[in-house]
């Protein structure tokens, strides 16, 4: 158990028909893992938490509950269980795909579900095919990861989720990372139109998901895996672009967000308080005390689910 005023953090759902993806919940395991949080925190809706957060006034038992990205699955699955409940929640928001522009980050975690019969047969196939293509780069990853804690404040990451996000985010970037994807689609006959709708939610679900008394907050424009390698100039456009979006959205101010990835820096917190952002979330539990009122820590929900295990 931990000490400290969290969020408890989502991303993925399903249902019995969609595939099931690391991490993602069915509905009715949703609902059990509410009662357990329940039972041992003293969860608040998402203004509450907020308000004690910004008042100093939050208690070590003190949770929300926030999700992240925008996901349709989210507001499919997890909404009408809040609605049902009468729990609010954080619902942190990158815009892009909302302005008709769709990133590659879901359609890639997309396709790794889908067309595998498990995340350990895409890791076999990406990891051969990165080594048969860029063996030099390959190596020197495999040696280096061995020597470094790489995310190693995840505990739900495996060695090869951690392997593959050292590849990706710090040996390969953006160019090569998704050059070997797309390969991977024409081999799988993979097409990315076909997807694009089942993906993230609507304007005017964001819009629904306000009018119910959710908070809806910041998550960058493109949501980034490597943020803090931005220059200042970058960071703010990506923040000032989704600020523009959902306050012209929602015809009212953003005061929170969550760093995507956890990946933020000096310029990142300075960008977010000149926006007027009072609260902001990292993706991990790994700071004992709470920093900065833009640092608040998050336990991933596959970590309580752990927890519920034991």
């Amino acid at each position: 158990m931990n000490n400290i005023a969290h969020s408890i953090m989502f991303h993925h759902f399903r249902d019995e028909i969609d595939p099931m993806g690391q991490g993602a919940l069915l509905g009715s395991e949703f609902e059990l893992l509410l009662d357990w949080i329940g039972e041992r925190y003293n969860l608040l809706n998402a203004e509450e938490y907020q308000y004690k957060a910004e008042n100093g006034i939050l208690s070590p038992s003190d949770v929300s509950l926030s999700f992240d990205d925008g996901l349709l699955c989210q507001f499919n699955i997890a909404f009408p269980i809040l609605k049902k409940r009468e729990l609010t929640a954080f619902f942190f928001i990158y815009s892009s795909p909302l302005k008709g522009q769709p990133v590659n980050l879901e359609t890639f975690r997309y396709f790794r579900t889908a067309c595998f019969s498990d995340i350990s047969q895409f890791y076999d196939c990406f990891f051969k095919k990165c080594e048969s293509m860029y063996p030099q780069q390959y190596s020197t990853a495999a040696t280096n990861f061995k020597a470094i804690p790489y995310l190693n404040d995840f505990l739900f990451y495996s060695e090869n989720d951690k392997f593959f996000r050292y590849l990706r985010d710090v040996v390969l970037g953006d160019e090569i990372y998704e050059e070997l994807m797309f390969l991977m689609f024409k081999e799988k006959s993979f097409s990315v139109a076909e997807v694009l709708h089942k993906l993230w939610m609507s304007n005017l679900h964001i819009k629904d998901l306000h009018s119910n008394g959710h908070v809806i907050g910041l998550h960058s424009f493109t949501h980034p895996t490597t943020f803090d390698e931005f220059t200042h100039s970058s960071q703010k456009q990506e923040y000032k672009k989704n600020y523009e979006h959902l306050a012209d959205l929602l015809g009212s101010k953003i005061t929170s967000m969550a760093h995507p990835c956890g990946k933020y820096d000096e310029d990142t917190l300075k960008i977010l308080g000149d926006l007027g952002i009072s609260i902001g979330f990292r993706s991990n539990m790994s700071n004992a005390t709470i920093k900065s009122l833009l640092e608040l820590p998050r336990e991933d929900q596959s970590n309580i689910v752990k927890m519920m295990e034991n």
